[in-house]
């Protein structure tokens, strides 16, 4: 059996990625924001957030995560994206 530091070790580097890729992810939702600024486009999109969230729910029953948590989670990063959304259109 491992070890705690070798297990605490395994969970910061699984921290790191997980932020690389939230990184990764607003570097992208900047080119859509800017795109929507160029078409005159909302900063929100119901409909997306609508099928998205049905998504997550989905990824997190087979992770065996609660909906509530990823929920959580990906509401604040969609609020997130909004507000630098908001930025470019205005």
């Amino acid at each position: 059996m491992k070890n705690l530091t070798a297990m605490r070790a395994e969970i910061d580097v699984i921290d790191s990625q997980i932020i690389d890729l939230l990184g990764q992810r607003f570097e992208l939702t900047e080119k859509v924001g800017v795109y929507k600024a160029d078409h005159a486009l909302p900063a929100g999109d119901v409909q997306r957030e609508q099928k998205q969230f049905s998504n997550y729910k989905k990824l997190a029953e087979l992770q065996g995560i609660t909906e509530v948590l990823v929920a959580g989670i990906f509401k604040s990063i969609i609020e997130e994206v909004k507000i630098r959304h908001k930025r470019l259109i205005n």
